[in-house]
């Protein structure tokens, strides 16, 4: 470390420095999609504009919560370097996700601290004179280790206008306050070894114990032969939003 401050928790990890950096709630808010008690129709595509732009660098770590469930693909970031403005996801066209409310809440985070410091604070910057932490910042307390390839095959899935979808399912926190990192998880689509395909995720009603995911195939015979394979870990804010 050359610069901030250094501590080490109970289980001997590095804490906030310039070198181990935290991750620092930007904005959050509440997204609609599914047959939500408001629209007539299926909303299948949540946009989020954020207040601002967020100018860091590298893409900002986008957190999706379903209120009860929620299965989604396809997060594509809006914007670009220094001026990212949003986000967008899809819904999984699949019963009951098709028909019914999917919405929830969101939260994006970033590695770069911007909150004002209180009268009496601690503020860490690094070696360009950036601010790495402020006590004031909300940040993201990690409740479930990161897994990449925690998926096993479940008895879900089923065919749909021709995809044939295996149901996978990971082990998960049990609680409805912690956030999945939903940017690297949906970021894209997967490479089954025959046709390249969506893979939604999310958590099926009323069930906090696993995350649930879905591969799709052109044919039967290619169901349960991959994996999601990215990885993602439960997450939630140190305060309140």
């Amino acid at each position: 470390m050359d610069y901030g401050f250094r501590s080490r928790n109970g289980q001997n990890f590095f804490q906030i420095d310039s070198d181990n950096k935290v991750l620092n709630v930007a904005a959050s808010g509440s997204y609609a999609i599914g047959k939500t008690p408001t629209s007539s129709t299926t909303i299948t595509t949540a946009v989020i504009t954020y207040p601002t732009p967020i100018t860091t660098t590298e893409a900002p770590h986008v957190f999706l919560n379903p209120n009860n469930h929620g299965m989604y693909h396809t997060l594509m970031q809006m914007g670009g370097p220094g001026n990212w403005t949003g986000f967008y996801f899809k819904l999984h066209l699949m019963a009951p996700f098709n028909s019914t409310d999917c919405s929830g809440r969101w939260l994006v985070a970033t590695f770069r601290s911007t909150s004002p410091p209180n009268e009496y604070d601690l503020r860490l910057r690094n070696a360009s004179n950036e601010q790495v932490f402020v006590g004031a910042d909300n940040l993201l307390v990690m409740t479930g280790f990161p897994i990449n390839e925690g998926w096993t095959l479940d008895n879900r899935g089923g065919e749909v206008s021709g995809i044939y979808w295996s149901g996978y399912q990971m082990p998960w926190t049990g609680s409805y306050e912690d956030y999945f990192l939903a940017s690297t998880l949906l970021g894209g689509k997967i490479y089954n070894g025959n046709t390249t395909l969506d893979t939604p995720c999310g958590f099926h009603a009323g069930v906090r114990a696993t995350l649930n995911g879905y591969v799709g195939a052109m044919v039967s015979s290619e169901g349960g032969t991959a994996k999601n394979g990215r990885t993602t870990f439960a997450a939630r804010p140190m305060r309140p939003l």
